[in-house]
């Protein structure tokens, strides 16, 4: 594990947190969150297990930046002017993210388990996050007039992600082509103004 590593460096600054958070989500992917450990983290990153610590303090933590970090980079919110626009996008990219192997694994990673009650807060943190930076699609959505002001921005978004999740982690990621649009066009419906 770590005492494998065949030389630790001294990295600081971004490229530790760069080393750190790279071998972090290739663990989580390898081995699934709840396996993920310090001192694999340490000997993949070339870190001491201390400097992790010294920046994260928990590898709950660790584990809450690099999913977010990931989730980030590769599914942006989009403002294309368009709530419905902005839906379908959001949900195709998210789409095509559950479709790739790190994608799954980390989605699939992230679904709740009791063994460790601080990867478990971890967990809620995270997609607490990403929840409340995806609602402002459809706040937006409200300023600009295309959505009623009584639409609960959070329900619609756990809408369109629990599709996501629920194919991805039940229904073995067979994701139906169409399903960003047909989703959306559904919601559409709930979501104009009256």
């Amino acid at each position: 594990m770590a005492d494998e590593a065949p030389h630790t460096t001294q990295l600081r600054g971004a490229r530790l947190r760069t080393a750190v958070l790279d071998a972090t989500l290739a663990r989580i992917e390898a081995v699934g969150i709840d396996e993920v450990r310090v001192a694999d983290i340490a000997a993949a990153a070339g870190v001491h297990e201390t400097s992790i610590y010294r920046r994260w303090k928990t590898l709950p933590r660790l584990l809450l930046d690099a999913l977010l970090s990931r989730m980030e980079a590769q599914i942006p919110i989009p403002d294309t002017g368009s709530v419905q626009a902005d839906l379908v996008e959001f949900m195709s990219v998210l789409i095509r993210f559950a479709r790739t192997p790190s994608g799954a694994g980390l989605i699939r990673s992230t679904v709740f388990t009791d063994t460790d009650t601080e990867a478990d807060t971890a967990r809620r943190e995270f997609w607490s996050v990403r929840l409340s930076a995806s609602q402002e699609i459809v706040r937006r959505g409200i300023e600009r007039g295309e959505v009623d002001r009584s639409v609960d921005p959070r329900l619609t978004l756990l809408t369109l992600g629990g599709l996501v999740h629920m194919y991805t982690t039940q229904l073995d990621g067979d994701f139906p082509d169409d399903l960003a649009e047909r989703a959306v066009d559904l919601l559409m419906s709930g979501l104009a103004p009256r």
